[in-house]
């Protein structure tokens, strides 16, 4: 490592270069560092006077998991609040005041959803999008939003997605019931992703593939996936990673609920597997992405490399960063997990710096 970088990569392990200094892992693997793009954690919950320290926070808690980088996730809020969310997050995109996990972005999930497959997500907020006002939105967010979850038969979606593909910006299907000329249309448009797969969309039966089995069976878009167990069965995270392959990556849809707050739909607990609103609803995981890894493999869905892959280069695929981040490759950045044997987080390593130590 060299300059925050990978500079040179050996096959001969036992021969240190000339004026480098080795560092002993004791006996642990290597492993790029994770990348989480839907994690809403506490952020969700913060009051704007409090947004700053929340990401600060965030970032410390996420490096301690072996997450190295993350994309800031909101739920479908109000035009004025998703406005603040996302001018505070370019905040500290720009000045990056905090120690650890580097904020890569915003995901917007919402407000253009179908309402009918809301989840947890608020109903109020959930609305057509319109050019006037909705592109005031996206104008502000500007280079800081890196992706949005959507549904095909919400009003004015296809506009929305020729705007992010045009401006970049990763356009993916999720809390729809959207039917298959929907969905292909807006394939076609330049939607290529699909959001926490089997949850909060239509599902699927052998007479009716409904979103879940259109998002199996088409290699055009990959998908990402809730691998706690609860969201999603073991048997079929190993079904969608059959038929996903390299393109099936895993995220958290981590959320942390103050003592006392709501995200707009109703109190939030955490039930000791989950976060639950009091209904039961799921309303989001109490994931690390290390502990999602873990379980890939537990589950018999993933081989240790498949599952690393999965939260790491494939993340940084769909973002458009591989050759930076998710990789060994020369010139990528040195962000590494050190994992032992069980899996467990030892080392995060943050630009060539070792950051969180557990050895």
């Amino acid at each position: 490592m060299r300059d925050g970088s990978i500079a040179e990569v050996f096959d001969d392990l036992t021969v240190a270069p000339a004026g480098s200094e080795p560092v002993d892992l004791a006996g642990c693997a290597l492993a790029p560092g994770f990348i989480d793009v839907h994690f809403h954690g506490e952020l969700i919950f913060a009051r704007e006077d409090d947004f700053g320290a929340a990401l600060g926070r965030t970032s410390e808690a996420l490096l301690r998991e072996g997450t190295t980088s993350y994309l800031a996730t909101t739920v479908a809020f109000s035009a004025p609040r998703i406005h603040s969310f996302v001018t505070q997050c370019q905040t500290e995109m720009t000045q990056s005041r905090h120690r650890g996990a580097e904020l890569l972005g915003v995901h917007l999930e919402g407000p253009w959803i179908n309402p009918a497959m809301a989840g947890a997500q608020p109903s109020q907020a959930i609305r057509p999008y319109h050019d006037t006002q909705d592109n005031e939105i996206l104008e502000i967010a500007k280079d800081s939003l890196k992706l949005v979850t959507l549904a095909p038969e919400c009003e004015g979606v296809p506009k929305l997605i020729d705007r992010l593909v045009k401006a970049g910006i990763v356009a993916s299907l999720g809390h729809s019931d959207a039917r298959q000329p929907e969905i292909d249309a807006c394939v076609k448009r330049g939607m290529t992703h699909v959001t926490h797969l089997f949850n909060a969309m239509g599902s699927m039966h052998h007479r009716e593939p409904g979103v879940a089995g259109w998002a199996l069976a088409d290699d055009r878009v990959s998908c990402d996936l809730i691998c706690d167990g609860v969201h999603v069965d073991p048997a079929v995270v190993r079904t969608a990673s059959r038929a996903k392959r390299d393109k099936l990556l895993l995220i958290t849809d981590r959320v942390d609920p103050p003592e006392a707050g709501e995200p707009g739909s109703g109190v939030v607990y955490n039930d000791g597997t989950a976060i639950r609103l009091a209904n039961g609803e799921l309303a989001g995981s109490s994931l690390s992405l290390a502990r999602a890894v873990r379980n890939a493999q537990d589950f018999g869905a993933m081989t240790r490399l498949e599952a690393i892959a999965s939260a790491s280069l494939r993340p940084a695929k769909l973002l458009g960063i591989e050759n930076e981040r998710g990789t060994f490759q020369v010139g990528a950045r040195a962000d590494f997990v050190v994992l032992d044997d069980a899996g467990q987080v030892r080392e995060t390593w943050l630009a060539g710096n070792r950051a969180s130590s557990r050895i």
